[in-house]
């Protein structure tokens, strides 16, 4: 890697984001490793930005391996990690994605699930974040519908919907309009 111009932390934020792409699109366990492997090089570093996020990262991909408690305590760490510092823009995706980890350690159990994505809306409306927005309000009309309060659903989707149009680049549009109709 060249580094002749002191860009050692953007190349690593690279790394770590290729890791998570590959992660999520073929092999996460594979991914996880590497991943693991680039954000210790990151904590060596001494670099605390963007930690937050790239936790929450790592914790996505260990979700999808089947390591629900380890996924569990690396995103309960990156909010704390979240929670200390003034790069506060990450907490509704950390909400939204605990969210998930819960629901998946537990489906019979979806009320801590339902509080934190109730915690990303409010979290994404507070900052206006709107595409966060529509991804923990499509996460909870999910949940809302599979356990029957399909009325319920649409009425969380039909305002994160409001002023988006189906686009292929955020195909939760798309998602959410055909769950909330």
């Amino acid at each position: 890697m060249r580094t002749e111009h002191g860009m050692t932390l953007w190349r690593r934020w690279a790394e770590l984001t290729s890791a998570w792409a590959r992660g999520r699109l073929y092999d996460p366990a594979t991914a996880a490793g590497e991943f693991r492997r680039d954000l210790a090089a990151c904590s060596d570093q001494g670099a605390m930005i963007n930690m937050a996020f790239f936790q929450a990262l790592l914790a996505q991909l260990e979700m999808d391996t089947m390591a629900t408690e380890t996924a569990l305590k690396r995103i309960d760490d990156a909010l704390d990690l979240a929670n200390q510092g003034d790069n506060r823009c990450y907490l509704s995706f950390i909400h939204r994605l605990r969210g998930e980890i819960l629901l998946k350690r537990d489906p019979s159990n979806s009320a801590p699930a339902e509080e934190a994505f109730r915690t990303a809306i409010d979290f994404a409306r507070h900052q206006s974040a709107r595409s966060l927005g529509l991804q923990a309000a499509l996460a909870l009309a999910k949940l809302l519908r599979s356990t029957g309060q399909a009325a319920e659903a649409h009425a969380v989707l039909a305002p994160a919907l409001e002023g988006f149009s189906p686009t292929l680049e955020m195909p939760e549009i798309a998602e959410a309009m055909s769950l909330s109709a």
